[in-house]
Parts: structure tokens; C-alpha cells; sequence
């Protein structure tokens, strides 16, 4: 070995060790977590807005703490070839013991904006499956499959066939990135912050537990299409309840037989086993058709005192009330042939303005 050759090598060493050391200590930061473990206690939501550049997000998380400086952040997405890939969104972190490297791979997954979404009342579960699909892109068989899942029902105390009826209509500011199982969750949720103890007691003092309550309530909110109306609707089902007559409720039948496209004709009502056909089957059916809002549960629990046990409608949205059953052919005869509508009905006690 010559003497120049002898001279270069402790150099080449000498750079060499540089070079480990320099690229150990880049990857020892990159790959480190914060020492502070404050996210445990209280999750850190952050949002990135569209259009950020990776300077921008290097800032933001390192304001707020997320990394220990900004060229972390960015050498962190620019040596794993991420930098391209970051995506804009609203983001939460449970803990801050997250190094830059797995940070910025959470940031490829993309995180959400949230967007209102508005499920009206009276909804079937396939048409809240329907707006789910549309406005946040969840399955809708995948929706319609977890509601009817009996394991998922037992698991949150649903005694029903379905997640009918227990996904309240609301107005939701929900994630774009929601699950359909999320999105059954928080509608539950709502529903379970809206029924109370008060409920409760109600329906037990009427001799019906939550399941018949919501049901009942479900037929007065297809039923009645005025508001005014409800707590009568209301009163002519629990007097028919009480007489233990046939309900004849014709938005139950629509709801067993899914013929939400057409109208319903006798030989429906006559030949339908379903047991939502309540022109065959005494009581209630076995659970809720479609989701009832508030004023249509406060109906079911808190109806006007009548005497009434047929109604017919004026083909206006509002109904014409009777006693019997001659009244009523006389009703849907003078509604038909020669365009009446009904008096305003005759209410023994009110239940109205009850604010329970």
C-alpha cells in the first residue's frame, strides 16, 4: 500500500462515520416521539385546509406541537417520497407520542370536512340508506345490513326487528370519512338524548314499553301531515288500541310490502301476511316504520282525549274525524263525489301544548 493510499484511507473513515452519524441523527428525530403526553388525556383536533402546501402543514404542526420543528416535518414527508401525497382534512390524534415519520403517514389517509346532512322525519331506514349514500358515500347495503344486524341491535338494546325508528331526524354535521356503523351510532345516540325517563314513565303508565311507544309513534308521523293533527291521530289509534279493534293502518301495509312506488290496492290489504298488515293483525305491528321526530312521540304519549275512531283525508293534508262507521263512508263519500272536506274536529281534553 503506498503511502498516498495510506493517507486517503483514515480520511474516507472520517467521512464515512460523518455520514452515519449525520443520517443517524436526521432518523433518530424523524422517527422520535414528543416526550409530553397531554393527548392522552384530551384528543387534539387539527384541520388542514385544502391547498395547504407542505410548508404550511410543517407550520401548523409544529405550532401546534405535534413535531419539534418544521424541517422534521418536511424532511419527514420528502424522504419517504409522502410529500405528494398529504391530504387535506380534519384530523384527530389521541396522543402526541407520534413521530414525524408516522405522522405524515397519517396525513396520506386523508381526514374529513364536515358537512350538514339533513335526515327528515318520517324517513324509512332505506331512505336514510339512500341520503347516507349520497351525500357521505356509505355502502348503501352496507347501511341497511348493520341495522337489520340482530347482534347489533341486542348489543344496544333495540328490541325491535330493525334500527327503524331509532335513528332520529336531525339536521347532523357529520365527517365525510364516517363509517356506517358511526353514522347509526350517533343518529342512535340523538335519539337515545332525545327520549327521557319522562318518556319512560309515560309509556308504562299507557301500558306500553319504548318499542310500542316509538312504533305508534312512527304510524302517527306517516299519518298525520299536519302537526295539529297528531295528538288526534293519536287518539283515535289508542282508542282503537283499547277497543282492541284492527288499527287499518295503511302506511304499516306500505312498509310490509316496500311498495313505497305505488299505491296501495284491496288486494293488498286482504291478502298481505306480513305482520305490518294491520288490517289483518290486531295491535301494533312489531316495530317502528319510519323515523319518528319528537312531536310525533309526544303525540303518541301525551293524545288528545276523543271519541273518535275513523279518519279519512280531506285530500289536503288534514282529516276528516268520525264516530262511526256510517260517518265515516258518509265522510270519504262527500270528500269524493262532492269535494267537502271535514268540520274541525271536537276534542274532549286537550294534550296539545304538553311540553314533557
Amino acid at each position: 500500500m503506498t503511502d498516498s493510499i495510506r493517507k486517503i484511507v483514515p480520511l474516507l473513515v472520517a467521512i464515512l462515520i460523518g455520514v452515519v452519524l449525520i443520517v443517524s441523527f436526521f432518523a433518530i428525530r424523524l422517527l422520535a416521539v414528543p416526550t409530553e403526553k397531554d393527548f392522552s388525556k384530551k384528543p387534539f383536533e387539527i384541520t388542514v385546509p385544502r391547498g395547504a402546501s407542505l410548508d404550511v402543514m410543517a407550520k401548523m404542526f409544529a405550532d401546534s406541537g405535534m413535531v419539534g420543528s418544521e424541517w422534521q416535518f418536511v424532511w419527514a414527508a420528502r424522504l419517504t417520497g409522502l410529500d405528494r401525497k398529504l391530504r387535506a382534512g380534519k384530523y384527530t390524534f389521541f396522543a402526541r407520542n407520534i413521530s414525524p415519520v408516522d405522522l405524515v403517514k397519517a396525513l396520506t389517509v386523508g381526514g374529513s370536512f364536515d358537512v350538514p346532512v339533513t335526515f327528515p322525519e318520517g324517513l324509512t331506514v332505506y331512505e336514510v340508506a339512500r341520503i347516507a349514500s349520497d351525500s357521505l358515500k356509505i355502502p348503501f347495503k352496507e347501511f341497511l345490513k348493520i341495522c337489520f344486524d340482530r347482534k347489533f341491535l341486542d348489543s344496544l338494546g333495540i328490541d325491535a326487528p330493525s334500527c327503524e325508528g331509532y335513528l332520529f331526524p336531525e339536521t347532523y354535521s357529520l365527517p365525510e370519512s364516517l363509517s356506517a356503523e358511526e353514522l347509526i351510532l350517533r343518529m342512535y345516540s340523538h335519539f337515545n338524548s332525545v327520549w327521557n325517563d319522562n318518556f319512560d314513565r309515560r309509556a308504562h303508565e299507557l301500558g306500553m314499553d319504548r318499542n310500542s311507544a316509538i312504533t305508534l309513534a312512527s304510524i302517527i308521523e306517516g299519518e298525520a301531515r299536519v302537526a295539529r293533527e297528531r295528538t288526534i291521530v293519536s287518539s283515535v289509534y289508542n282508542n282503537r288500541l283499547r277497543k282492541k279493534m284492527l288499527l287499518q293502518a295503511d302506511p304499516t301495509v306500505i312498509y310490509g310490502l316496500q311498495c313505497f312506488e305505488r299505491a296501495l290496492t284491496k288486494a293488498d290489504l286482504d291478502t298481505s301476511s306480513s305482520k305490518y298488515n294491520t288490517y289483518r293483525f290486531p295491535g301494533l305491528p312489531p316495530g317502528p316504520i319510519n323515523s319518528p321526530g319528537k312531536g310525533a312521540i309526544r303525540a303518541a304519549l301525551w293524545p288528545d282525549s276523543t271519541d273518535y275512531i275513523y279518519f279519512v283525508s280531506n285530500e289536503d293534508g288534514t282529516h276528516w274525524f268520525t264516530r262511526t262507521l256510517d260517518e265515516h263512508y258518509n265522510a270519504i263519500h262527500a270528500i269524493r263525489y262532492r269535494g267537502e272536506r271535514g268540520p274541525d274536529p271536537e276534542i274532549i281534553t286537550s294534550n296539545r301544548l304538553n311540553n314533557n
